[in-house]
This record gives C-alpha cells, sequence and structure tokens, in this order.
C-alpha cells in the first residue's frame, strides 16, 4: 500500500505502551471483506456506505500489476455499512473514476454530489512523469450524478508533475481543503498542507507548519469539526505510521499520539470516525491481520482530550558571578506546595518543565551551598506558550523573586517639550521623547561603557547641563533572545552604568534614574520564535535616555 503513496520506505518495532490520558480510548475490530492483498483507506459515503481502496480483481487482458509490492493496481469499492461495522454487499465504484493505474483516498461533500480523490498522474488518457520517470500522485475533483457516478473528473490547479498531491480531507463548514504533498515549502518527507475552497476555484497550498509537520512523513488527514488526525511515522510514535490528533482552532497543541489498539507496533493510518455515532475506521498492516494492510473498524469509548500546556525553560546561574550552576535541582509545585514536576539541570545549567495554562504555581531552584529561590507565577490561556525565567542563587535567606517591574509608559507629552524640538532631542514613538545621540553598543554580557559609548554619553552631559530642569531616565533594553530574567538583569546593570558615568560628570542624581527593561519594550516584530536578522534584532538592543521632564 504505502509504496506506492510517495514510495515510503517504512520500518517498525514491536513495543508495549501504556495507555495515555487524554488519548482516547476505543475497541477495535477487524473486518470481514479483508483480502490477502492491501486494503485499506477507508471513506464515509453518507451514513450507510464506505469507500476503500483495494488492488484490481478477475481477470486483465493488461499488465496492470504494480513491481513494488507484485499487487494489482488499486480500485476504489463501495459496501454498505452494518449494525457491527463491518460491510456488505462490496462493488466497484461507478463512472469514470477507476482507470489502469492507482486509485485511492477519498473524500465526498455533505450533500455526496463532489468528491475529491487522488489517482497516479493519470489524466486525457496520459501518465505524466517526472525527470526520473516516476509517476508522482496527484489529486482530482469529480461530480457525482444521480446514478452515482463519478464524472466531469478534473485534476486540482495545484499538481505537478514534479511532486506528489493527495490523500483530500474537508474540513467542517467545507471551506478548506487538506491534503498532503512533498512539494517545496515541506518541512519533511511529506507535509500536510490547506487550501482555501472559494467561489473562484482554489487558494494558494498553505503549510500546517511545524506544529504538526516534522521531518519526517505526515499522511492520512482526517477533519472531526475542530480536530484533525493524521498519521507519521516520526520519532515517539508506537512505530512505523502512527495516529495522531491536534486542534485546528483556538490553539494548535502539540499532537497527541492515540492510545492502543488504534496504534500498534506496526502501521496505521487513514483514520475517520464518524461525527455522532462515534463509530470509525483505520487501515493497518499490524500482527493478526488478513493480509498486506488491512480495515479495521472501532468505537470511540472515550475522546481524544486536548490539555493546554506550556513550557517553562530557563537557566540557574550563580547570583554573584552569573556563571552557570551545574546540578542545581529546580521544581514546579501547585499552590498547596504539592510537587509537580522536578527536574536537574543538564550541563549548561538549563532546565525545562511542562506546565499548565491558565494555572498558578511556584518555582523553586535550590543546589547545596546555595540558598533556595522561589518565585511565583500565574500562567497564561496561551498555548505551548514557552516562558523563559533566570534563577539566580546566592547565599543569605530564602528570597522570593519578585515580578519585574512594570514598565515606564509616558503617557503624555513630558512637561517643558518644545513644539518646536531642538536638534538635541527626537521623538522616537507617541509621547516618547530621547535625547538624540549614537546607539550606545556593549560587548556581549558586559556592562562596560567603551570610549565610543562615553563620548556619546557626554553629549547627554552637555544637553542637562544646557538646561537644568530636565529630568531623564536612562532605559537599557535586550533583544528577545536570551532568558527573560538574566535579559532584565543584564540590561539593568548597563542602565546603572550610563546612570553612575553620567552622575560622576557631576550631574545631580536626583535628575536621572536608570532602569533595564529586557525584551518587554521590542521596538520590531522580533520576539520568541520569530526568525529576524542580525540587524533586525540589533535595533532591540538600545540604550535610550528617555526625557520625562524638560
Amino acid at each position: 500500500m504505502k509504496k506506492y503513496i510517495l514510495a515510503l520506505l517504512l520500518c517498525y518495532t514491536g513495543a508495549s505502551y501504556a495507555q495515555t490520558e487524554g488519548a482516547g480510548k476505543y475497541a477495535i475490530n477487524k473486518l470481514t471483506v479483508n483480502t490477502k492483498n492491501s486494503d485499506f483507506g477507508t471513506a464515509f459515503y453518507g451514513d450507510d456506505k464506505l469507500v476503500y481502496a483495494s488492488p484490481k480483481k478477475g481477470i486483465s487482458l493488461v499488465n496492470d500489476v504494480w513491481e513494488e509490492n507484485n499487487q494489482r493496481f488499486l480500485e476504489l469499492y463501495v459496501g454498505d455499512i452494518l449494525s457491527n461495522g463491518d460491510i456488505d454487499n462490496v462493488s466497484l465504484l461507478k463512472g469514470e473514476v477507476n482507470t489502469r493505474y492507482h486509485e485511492a483516498d477519498v473524500v465526498f461533500t455533505r450533500d455526496l454530489k463532489t468528491v475529491y480523490f487522488t489517482r497516479n498522474n493519470f489524466y486525457n488518457k496520459k501518465l505524466a512523469r517526472d525527470e526520473k520517470q516516476m509517476a508522482n500522485l496527484a489529486m482530482f475533483k469529480a461530480s457525482v450524478n444521480d446514478k452515482g457516478e463519478w464524472v466531469n473528473i478534473i485534476p486540482m490547479p495545484f499538481n505537478n508533475v514534479e511532486y506528489s498531491v493527495g490523500h483530500p480531507a474537508l474540513s467542517a463548514d467545507e471551506k478548506t481543503l487538506y491534503f498532503i504533498s512533498d512539494m517545496p515549502g515541506s518541512y519533511g518527507q511529506t507535509d500536510i498542507f490547506k487550501v482555501a475552497i472559494n467561489d473562484s476555484g482554489f487558494g494558494n497550498p498553505v503549510n500546517l507548519g511545524f506544529k504538526i509537520n516534522s521531518p519526517s512523513k505526515e499522511f492520512s488527514p482526517f477533519v472531526d469539526g475542530e480536530v484533525l488526525y493524521f498519521s507519521s511515522d516520526k520519532e515517539g510514535g508506537m512505530g512505523g505510521l502512527d495516529v495522531y490528533a491536534t486542534r485546528l482552532v483556538d490553539y494548535t497543541p502539540e499532537p497527541i499520539l492515540l492510545n492502543a489498539p488504534i496504534n500498534s507496533s506496526a502501521d496505521d493510518f487513514t483514520f475517520i470516525i464518524h461525527p455522532t455515532t462515534r463509530k470509525g475506521y483505520v487501515s493497518s498492516n499490524r500482527k493478526g491481520g488478513d493480509g498486506d494492510d488491512d480495515l479495521y473498524s472501532f468505537i470511540e469509548e472515550e475522546p481524544v482530550v486536548f490539555k493546554c500546556t506550556q513550557v517553562i525553560t530557563g537557566e540557574v546561574r550563580d547570583k554573584n558571578t552569573t556563571e552557570i550552576i551545574r546540578g542545581a535541582v529546580v521544581s514546579v509545585k501547585d499552590t498547596e506546595g504539592n510537587l509537580v514536576k522536578e527536574v536537574v539541570v543538564d550541563e549548561e545549567g538549563s532546565f525545562e518543565l511542562p506546565v499548565y495554562c491558565d494555572t498558578a504555581y511556584k518555582l523553586e531552584g535550590k543546589k547545596e551551598g546555595y540558598t533556595t529561590q522561589s518565585k511565583s507565577l500565574t500562567t497564561s490561556m496561551e498555548a505551548d506558550k514557552k516562558l523563559k525565567l533566570l534563577i539566580l542563587l546566592g547565599t543569605g535567606e530564602i528570597v522570593e523573586q519578585a515580578e519585574p517591574e512594570v514598565p515606564l509608559v509616558v503617557e503624555d507629552k513630558p512637561e517643558g517639550i518644545p513644539e518646536v524640538l531642538p536638534e538635541e532631542i527626537v521623538k522616537v514613538r507617541p509621547s516618547t521623547y530621547v535625547v538624540n545621540i549614537e546607539p550606545i553598543y556593549f560587548e556581549l554580557n558586559s556592562s562596560y561603557l567603551n570610549k565610543e559609548a562615553q563620548r556619546e554619553l557626554d553629549k547627554v552631559v552637555d544637553l542637562m547641563n544646557k538646561y537644568p530642569e530636565m529630568i531623564i531616565e536612562s532605559g537599557s533594553h535586550t533583544d528577545s533572545r536570551g532568558i527573560v530574567g538574566y535579559n532584565v538583569w543584564l540590561s539593568t546593570r548597563r542602565a546603572k552604568s550610563t546612570v553612575n558615568y553620567i552622575i560622576d560628570k557631576g550631574i545631580d542624581s536626583s535628575r536621572i534614574t536608570g532602569k533595564g527593561y529586557g525584551e518587554t519594550q521590542l521596538i520590531n516584530e522580533c520576539s520568541d520564535g520569530v526568525e529576524c536578522t542580525e540587524a533586525q534584532h540589533a535595533k532591540n538592543r538600545r540604550t535610550e535616555f528617555v526625557i520625562i521632564k524638560m
């Protein structure tokens, strides 16, 4: 089966897996229509019929054996669904659908008048081949007439002879078509894409992104309301292809690996489920089958439950030297003090702890010879968010780390700012006026002021001497690439260095304050997870002298 679909070369190992909370509970049965060959890829045809793929049957006058598995090319069959999930009265689909090549993987619209399906790139009686003379897959659309015949078959506009497109699935509102492909822009060997269905046809294909797609093979999508089911042979599964589920709306959590018996140590794929009866079908080549791939029916006894989660990441460092502390223990406790999770930091002093959204926690860092540090926090409702924190361990009393101060926001024009600005002052943002100097840069992890920085600070001193009533704040900022707490700590040190320099030049300390904002006031889109150039990140590594009063 799978070999014909993008020539997937799959391997699998035996393993025993316990039931995972929230990953569904199912009762499964093998169908009696299975043959010694490959039977797979079911689709609901209304509420009482099932379509699936199986090699051609009967006598043929042409060579229609596929060399990859020595089985005949696949055709599409339809049968009646019985009360026990089995199917009966199986026959070939009517119309122009079945050719001398492969057909498989179908989805119908609710009115049963339109169908999308996969076949070899065969159209107008011609088989298209790529530069390597391989016949890739293509996806087609057909109309279903009153006799149940497929007519007016047309190829999708994003088919291409150089790559494969197939495995169609429809969203609940039938305005989005999902499919797999190895087209340019894929993360892995095959990815899941989506495309909008509109009045004029179709939009441009969009990759579903790294939360769903992996460097491995993603396969056979199916949409059940807000849930996307698909198969993948990525690491962490039970073996071969495994069925996963994730959400398509509100937030997209880490895909959940469905429990056995849906998944096994072999290949498990083309999962479908009825939205009302919660009965469905899955294909598998697991042990105990009748042949190559076999069809199985199942009943969902407990649904998949998605829990909104986040991850707390960070580092443990010495409060005085800022050196990393190896062997430190970081724990998360609930509001009643019960231990939720505990880890030992790695060789780089880093840790990672999973937590639930919208939940209060207490984070603790400890190491023998140091004082325990604790921090209270409440997670937000943003799924899969990574919280970057810095734990600084020192000596002395046990300390509860305070939340970062709210950054200074100047709501109105500072007192004394003239309508026509002198050249030494520039407006950088609404209600924010700063001293017009060249950027002050620091060495990595340093707050030392070099000669270039001192020359720029002398301009600030000159301006404050020119305007004796001027009050300013030295605000130091970082980009988003470090740990949040460390960025605040480092930027605070840098702000204090600039303040001390200006005070040493004779400016009264009441006229200047320093504040480190870390990464809390980015001036462009370069936040966590956003790819930016070094020049874009550099714009956020700035020290501004904001005018509070003129």
